[in-house]
């Protein structure tokens, strides 16, 4: 963001918060929204939009430690954090104060980090973990019912987390992944289902922006707007559109293209069977491992030809997706640009009518696709499993996604095991 974004963005925030009106008793807020916004109710579930102690901000701000340390967090939850171990753990406790707390049947939490995937299996086989998600080259093993029995485990939860994962392009200075035509080659080149059969076991292969299943006005908005928005693994297209792309650069072949991802080994097997896919068009890629903050950095700078990137939902609107590609949002790291698509953005936010709003919203979904902005890879469908004396633990795809209100443990079970 620049400094005149962020100026204009200040100013925005302070015009907006004028809308805010407290009650005189400080019990209830009234807030006046400038367009129709029929998604606000799931904003305010947001921790963003919480209320915040301000004697306590202060008290903390003043220490050091405010949002840094379990200390420097205040909750009106079920549970407090008491204990933070930086990339290690949380601890939580059931809060005395919380009004249901009766009803709150986990008196502690301890969750753990465990970032690497084969230590985190064993931790669950081993009983040192209740329950973990459970990566895809697992998969096969935890379907098999005997394997299930033999840890005493649960069915696997399979759910959408609704994530759409892409490839952004840097739209702004790099002739290349500017070329409709080359960025068309390279979507067309993919073969996603190879890849979710192989790599990414069970996700589903993407052919637009908006996850599989996420709701539209009546149906998902993928049934609305339609499930593919091209065709997948055509080699033959994409080896065309490679050509007419070089004609119009004037070039006889691309200059090798540079691909950052995160450093992790899933982020190199998924890079690797897409490198692998460019190849056989005649197109090189470099990939380019980078830490999630070097990584960013690059990102910001318009420092990138190509860039993994992933988006999951703030609330269930096909808007919270198709904002990203606004040539103002912040998260629109390729900065990409179309007047079109801006405008019906724009419309969008201001339409009274659900109908003509959300055909505003389908519109900007096929314009880019038709302009090929982004190169879409999967959608992310979340695995899980729970000790079977853990009961009540409710999976989501949108806001948070591990739920323990409803959790319990059954000691009789867990005794037995």
């Amino acid at each position: 963001m620049t400094k005149e974004e962020l100026n204009a963005y200040r100013a925005k925030k302070d015009e907006l918060w004028n809308n805010v009106k407290v009650s005189t008793d400080g019990s209830s807020i009234t807030i006046e929204l400038v367009n129709p916004t029929p998604y606000f109710p799931y904003l305010t579930t947001m921790p963003i939009y919480a209320p915040v102690n301000e004697a306590f901000y202060q008290e903390r701000k003043a220490k050091g430690d405010y949002t840094l340390k379990a200390s420097g967090l205040n909750s009106n939850g079920p549970w407090i954090m008491k204990e933070w171990k930086h990339n290690e753990s949380f601890k939580y406790e059931k809060n005395p104060h919380y009004w249901n707390r009766d009803n709150i049947n986990i008196d502690a939490m301890n969750i753990r980090i465990v970032n690497d995937v084969e230590t985190r299996t064993n931790l669950l086989k081993t009983g040192q973990l209740d329950g973990s998600a459970i990566q895809a080259k697992d998969i096969p093993e935890f379907q098999d019912i005997a394997v299930l029995e033999q840890y005493g485990l649960q069915p696997m939860v399979d759910k959408p987390d609704f994530t759409s994962f892409y490839i952004d392009f840097n739209h702004t200075n790099n002739p290349i992944t500017q070329n409709v035509n080359i960025r068309k080659a390279m979507s067309y080149a993919l073969d996603r289902q190879s890849f979710v059969q192989k790599i990414n076991i069970g996700d589903r292969p993407a052919l637009g922006f908006v996850p599989m299943g996420f709701p539209g006005l009546k149906k998902s908005f993928r049934e609305e707007v339609g499930i593919e928005l091209f065709e997948g693994n055509q080699k033959v297209k994409a080896r065309d559109y490679l050509v007419k792309g070089l004609e119009e650069l004037g070039l006889s072949e691309l200059p090798e293209i540079e691909y950052l991802m995160e450093d992790s080994d899933i982020a190199r097997k998924i890079a690797e069977k897409f490198q692998e896919d460019w190849a056989q068009i005649g197109i090189k890629v470099n990939l380019v491992p980078l830490p999630w903050g070097e990584k960013l950095s690059r990102l910001q700078k318009g420092d990138f030809d190509l860039c993994t990137a992933g988006w999951g939902p703030d609330y269930p609107d096909p808007m919270t997706f198709l904002e990203v590609f606004e040539s103002t949002n912040p998260n629109n790291h390729g900065r990409y640009s179309h007047p079109e698509v801006d405008r019906l953005i724009r419309a969008a936010k201001t339409e009274a009518d659900p109908e003509v709003r959300m055909k505003y919203l389908y519109e900007v979904e096929k314009l880019l696709f038709e302009d090929m902005a982004l190169v879409s890879q999967y959608y992310r469908i979340a695995h899980w499993t729970y000790k079977n004396y853990l009961t009540g633990v409710v999976n989501r795809g949108i806001g948070v996604n591990t739920d323990f209100y409803w959790a319990d443990i059954d000691m009789e079970v867990k005794l037995a095991q």
